[in-house]
């Protein structure tokens, strides 16, 4: 009796794991470095940093709730002085808007309804929850308005989307990493097999 009391225990406690997890989320990774930044737009443009920061993104997006949860690790050398995070709306190696912040130690803030979280510094790990009052307007000029949280999916979803951070050394960003969905399986060499490297494959 009780190795079927236990068996019907430790089923509902995975069913209940099951239906804690939506079914329509998805997950996106990516990982940031000097190489792959170059700046911001216009004059803010550097071209690739040679940088010993390095940084790791994962994302979980639930459409129905609207909701991006995230977790962003990174790690600077002692003395670097992290500014903010955010994801930028842009294609790999092009500079874009700013469509949402992971966190910030600027003064004052941004403007989105919710203030982000300050970043650690020089490393540490920031994690929250994005949702469409977090979607700021500095991508206007890309047609992203101040919420258009389906913009900010669209991004994502179509790899037109990527992270970095700046610091006191490297305002227009010092780290940088193109977000692509998690479950990709490419076959052969390249910024996919991050998702291998890192144990984040999807499955």
């Amino acid at each position: 009796m009780n190795r079927r009391f236990w068996a019907g225990a430790s089923l509902a406690a995975f069913l209940l794991l099951l239906s804690s997890v939506p079914a329509n989320a998805q997950e996106f990774f990516a990982k940031l470095s000097g190489f792959q930044e170059v700046g911001g737009l216009g004059a803010g443009e550097t071209g690739a940093i040679l940088s010993q920061g390095e940084a790791t993104l994962k994302l979980t997006l639930d459409k129905t709730a609207q909701t991006l949860a995230y977790t962003l690790t990174y790690s600077f050398p002692a003395g670097s002085a992290v500014q903010m995070s955010h994801i930028h709306f842009g294609k790999e190696h092009v500079a874009g808007n700013i469509i949402v912040y992971f966190c910030t130690n600027a003064t004052p803030p941004p403007a989105p309804a919710a203030v982000p979280p300050a970043c650690p510094t020089p490393s540490g790990t920031v994690t929250g929850t994005i949702t469409p009052p977090d979607v700021t307007a500095k991508a206007v000029t890309q047609n992203i308005s101040a919420g258009d949280f389906a913009a900010l999916v669209s991004a994502l979803t179509s790899d037109t989307a990527y992270v970095n951070i700046h610091t006191t050394a490297f305002p227009s960003g010092e780290i940088r990493g193109q977000i692509h969905e998690a479950r990709h399986h490419p076959g052969h060499g390249g910024r996919d097999n991050d998702y291998h490297q890192n144990g984040y494959d999807g499955h």
